[in-house]
């Protein structure tokens, strides 16, 4: 296939008199929606399992620290891709615009729907669950699982139902995201005895090979904690004037994002013990019952289930973007790039999305969850960085709204970064991504399929 064909827009291939997604979108639903998928219950329950992982409190917030800055390398990259390329599917659409063939696009939606979006909902959704558990006293983990399907499936319906809807609920949500956060930063200043936090040494616990595979799981936990600030790029097909906003709603976002999880986890360690940190299965509710009493544990946990919603939220409201745009090319099942006529949503790819996500609410604990989907997240945030330097040396030409600061130094320090992470997390507990490796198997005879496809109607791709 030639590259022009490999780069056609998905509105020069879908059929003629298809409806089309609404350009409905505005600069502050954007970062609404970047606020709202990186804050959900990753800052109130991540904070534990990294504080076992690497085993002292001053590299317990290194590695929020360095997750941040990571996160803000990844961010000024797809700033730039997003601003050029404003097309639905973001990543997909960065991925099949630079490395000139859909292969590696296929494999990133593929891994999407059946490994990183899905099993992040169901985490999500997991600790949805959880805190309603400990709010409203359920026991049974059946029953907690069944409530988080609950969320899922209620959300699912909730975002077919129009892309203003779904935003709707993201500007609510992010606002209440941002204060429950907030309400705990808040009470560690105000009302905290404080404990005596050990800063040093800074190794405690580890040495050698076991602190470099501690740092890097825990790294996995923190970057989930991050996950979600290219989020707007999935919908920059619906996004208003995206070659502004679209940067805009990435810096804002994650700003903000970064500077509440830093002081968040400066209030834990000072008002828990560490060992406290390290045992805790709500962090934020255990510091708040010692801030302010019961009532605080219940007024948090309360808040933490309506974040961990806004969060299953948005991820209903992004990524089905990638499946509609995959199958207007011709990579899917036909019946995903169905847009329905009242409510311009692609109503299949998010009723899929929200039927698989609940498997895995089924299946999975918070921690197993977790740590399956942030390792393909960034391989495949990986790829799409590599590819922003590849565009940069084969299409020079290309309108470039927004370039990202300090390129190439901000890539490269992504990409070491990332890299070693993803290595050495591989190393310490390959078993996962393993089983990822397999379901990304099962989807190679279906790529041939659809290739083939194309190769009989050009038109599809």
């Amino acid at each position: 296939m030639s590259h022009q064909s490999e780069t056609r827009t998905l509105e020069e291939v879908l059929p003629e008199g298809q409806p089309r997604l609404l350009r409905a979108l505005s600069a502050k639903t954007g970062t609404a929606l970047i606020i709202g998928a990186i804050i959900g219950s990753g800052i109130f329950m991540v904070p534990s399992s990294v504080a076992s992982q690497v085993g002292s409190p001053a590299l317990s917030m290194m590695v929020w620290i360095c997750a941040g800055l990571l996160a803000l390398a990844g961010a000024l990259c797809f700033a730039e891709l997003g601003a050029a390329i404003p097309h639905s599917g973001g990543t997909y659409a960065f991925l099949k615009r630079a490395y000139r063939s859909d292969v590696v696009a296929y494999f990133f939606g593929w891994t999407m729907l059946f490994i990183i979006i899905t099993g992040a909902m169901g985490a999500v959704a997991s600790a949805f669950a959880r805190y309603a558990g400990g709010l409203f006293a359920i026991e049974d983990m059946w029953t907690e699982r069944f409530v988080a399907v609950g969320c899922i499936l209620f959300l699912t319906v909730m975002n077919s139902l129009g892309i203003k809807v779904g935003g709707w609920f993201q500007n609510v949500f992010a606002f209440i995201k941002v204060g429950a956060v907030l309400a705990v930063i808040g009470a560690g200043f105000f009302f905290a005895q404080g404990t005596e936090v050990s800063w040093t040494p800074v190794v405690q616990d580890q040495t050698g090979s076991a602190l470099l595979g501690g740092f890097s799981l825990a790294m996995l936990g923190a970057l989930f904690a991050y996950n979600g600030w290219f989020f707007v790029t999935f919908v920059s097909g619906e996004v208003k004037h995206p070659q502004r906003n679209i940067p805009r709603a990435i810096f804002c976002g994650l700003a903000i994002v970064m500077t509440v999880y830093i002081l968040a986890n400066i209030v834990y360690l000072y008002v828990l013990s560490f060992e406290e940190l390290k045992m805790s299965r709500r962090v934020a509710a255990d510091t708040m019952a010692i801030l302010v009493g019961p009532s605080g544990a219940i007024a948090i946990s309360a808040f933490i289930m309506l974040t961990s919603f806004g969060t299953v939220n948005a991820q209903l409201m992004a990524a089905p973007r990638v499946y509609y745009a995959m199958s207007g090319h011709g990579l899917f099942f036909r019946i995903f790039q169905y847009v329905h006529p009242r409510f311009r949503t692609p109503i299949v790819s998010i009723v899929l999305q929200g039927v698989w996500a609940s498997v895995f609410a089924l299946t999975g604990t918070y921690v197993q969850l977790i740590g399956f989907t942030a390792f393909f997240t960034y391989v495949f945030l990986t790829l799409a960085v590599i590819g922003l330097m590849i565009l940069r040396k084969k299409e020079p030409e290309l309108h470039r709204p927004y370039r990202t600061w300090g390129y190439p130094v901000t890539p490269v320090m992504f990409l070491l970064i990332s890299t070693g992470v993803l290595v050495n997390a591989f190393i310490i507990d390959y078993t996962r991504p393993l089983v990822g490796l397999a379901i990304l198997a099962v989807g190679l005879p279906f790529y041939i399929y659809w290739k083939r496809q194309q190769q009989t109607n050009p038109m599809a791709g």
